[in-house]
């Protein structure tokens, strides 16, 4: 009997597994669900594809004694026990990347979308009413973004806002290189100032740090908050810790400011977003992520005034929907060959 490997993600290609791999022999085996009984165990799988649907248990990893690589097909592994899996002899990937491109189109989208208004006019031209000055879109070019994360996606972000006349404030976090891969930028203010970006210099005569025109690194969460007209949050999520923009950053932001979210939904505490919503303290906001997904019909954020939602499809395009299962397929290949695999989390 050949090896297995086994595709639990409900979005994934046994196809675009395939082709990742290449001649490797192997069985591709697709998964409905992890379950118990819902995935083939026993020392013949040597491979878990698993998307952030799919959580990895202890109980799996005991009926999979062969394990030598799980492959997460999504950027983040909040999903994946890493230290649990390493522990145990196996490699730990992600599909870091995969979607960046995709992402950073996405925000842009929501920033130009929240500035200008464009879901505002349509849904009060749709109810008859044909009135400019009820929304008041405002001017693009010169408003100020404020990035709190800045590693791929964040400065992919930048790049685009910066193209559309954009002033860019970017909080790279408390412990982490502006240029690092990933980041956990604190909620407040304490800690050490954040190293800035690579390439990043001091302008003359004023102590700010840019990473590239148009782009100013800021050390304080609180000082980007003060100065943002929009917030957009691209950090991690933070298994243990709370919000990054709490009750607390919230009540801190400018009025009149926006705030976007396309990070994961425990990053930002709606319940306050929706208050300084109703109290009108901030002017609107674009959640493409949110902490239940989807939301049950009675979720107060399906109520919030002033607010574009997405359902979590920041990440979308045809070539995303396919890249992660090829690269996943590469990194098994990469493992069984004895070869390390690309965008590693964790190793054995």
């Amino acid at each position: 009997m050949r090896p297995q490997v086994v595709l639990a993600d409900p979005f994934g290609s046994v196809d675009d597994v395939r082709r990742g791999l290449g001649p490797v022999e192997v069985d591709v085996v697709a998964a409905d669900a992890i379950a118990p009984g819902a995935i083939p165990s026993g020392a013949g799988v040597v491979a878990l594809l698993v998307g952030p649907e799919t959580p990895v248990t202890t109980a799996h990893l005991d009926a999979l004694p062969g394990l030598r690589i799980v492959a997460a097909t999504s950027a983040g592994t909040d999903h994946v026990p890493v230290e649990e899996v390493t522990a145990r002899g196996a490699w730990v990937t992600s599909a870091a990347g995969y979607c960046t491109d995709e992402v950073a189109e996405h925000t842009i989208a929501l920033v130009t979308g929240l500035l200008r208004g464009t879901v505002a006019l349509d849904r009060a031209v749709r109810a008859g009413r044909w009135s400019v000055p009820e929304v008041r879109p405002r001017r693009v070019a010169g408003s100020v973004l404020g990035i709190v994360g800045f590693g791929a996606i964040g400065r992919a972000v930048a790049a685009h806002a910066v193209a559309l006349g954009l002033r860019v404030l970017a909080y790279p976090g408390p412990r982490e290189p502006a240029a690092a891969g990933s980041q956990r930028p604190s909620a407040t203010d304490a800690g050490p100032s954040a190293a800035p970006a690579t390439g990043s210099r001091p302008v003359a005569g004023t102590g700010v740090e840019v990473a590239a025109p148009g782009v100013e690194i800021v050390a304080q969460l609180g000082e980007l908050l003060a100065r943002a007209d929009v917030v957009s949050l691209h950090v991690p999520a933070r298994p243990g810790a709370g919000p990054v923009l709490d009750a607390e950053a919230i009540a801190r932001l400018r009025p009149g400011a926006f705030v976007v979210n396309v990070a994961r939904g425990s990053v930002l505490d709606t319940t306050a977003l929706g208050a300084a919503l109703r109290d009108g303290r901030i002017a609107g906001a674009a959640l493409d992520v949110l902490p239940v997904e989807p939301p049950p019909p009675d979720d107060p954020v399906r109520a919030f005034p002033h607010t574009v939602l997405s359902p979590h499809a920041a990440w979308y395009s045809a070539e995303a929907a396919v890249r992660p299962y090829v690269w996943a397929g590469r990194a098994v290949a990469d493992v069984l060959a004895g070869r390390v695999p690309e965008r590693v989390v964790g190793r054995p």
